[in-house]
């Protein structure tokens, strides 16, 4: 962030635009629209998919900085996709998304997930658990 004052004296922040891409699996458009609209807002560059299959068959998985799943879609559940990419050894980092996931922490520790985010969620909690996602998987 860089701080600059205008000949007012007022003070105006910039934010250097994040340039990180963020992969958002969801099968309801209107949570994956509007994440979309949220993380691109930040600066990050986003693809979204209404489901585990239409992400597989994209080509573009583990190319993006860090991914969003949700745990309860039709077919492949979130965790069942986090589960096959780390028997692939792709380890982009993921966060998993829920509205209820208490039942589910233990087995999304197992397959390897960043973190749990519940929904509905705010957008200081969905860029800080990207931060410190994409933090511990390294430059």
């Amino acid at each position: 962030m860089v701080l600059t004052c205008t000949d007012s004296g007022a003070q105006t922040f910039v934010v250097h635009k994040n340039r990180r891409t963020i992969h958002v699996v969801d099968d309801d458009a209107g949570i994956r629209d509007s994440t979309q609209l949220l993380l691109e807002s930040f600066g990050f560059r986003v693809q979204t998919f209404s489901c585990a299959a239409d992400y597989l068959e994209s080509g573009l998985v583990g190319v993006a900085d860090c991914a969003l799943f949700d745990v309860h879609m039709p077919g492949m559940t979130g965790l069942e996709l986090l589960e096959l990419l780390r028997s692939r050894d792709v380890e982009t980092p993921v966060i998993v998304m829920t509205a209820n996931g208490e039942h589910i922490v233990e087995r999304m520790i197992e397959a390897g997930a960043s973190s749990l985010l519940r929904k509905p969620f705010d957008e200081s909690e969905l860029v800080g658990q990207i931060d410190a996602a994409t933090a511990q998987s390294g430059p």
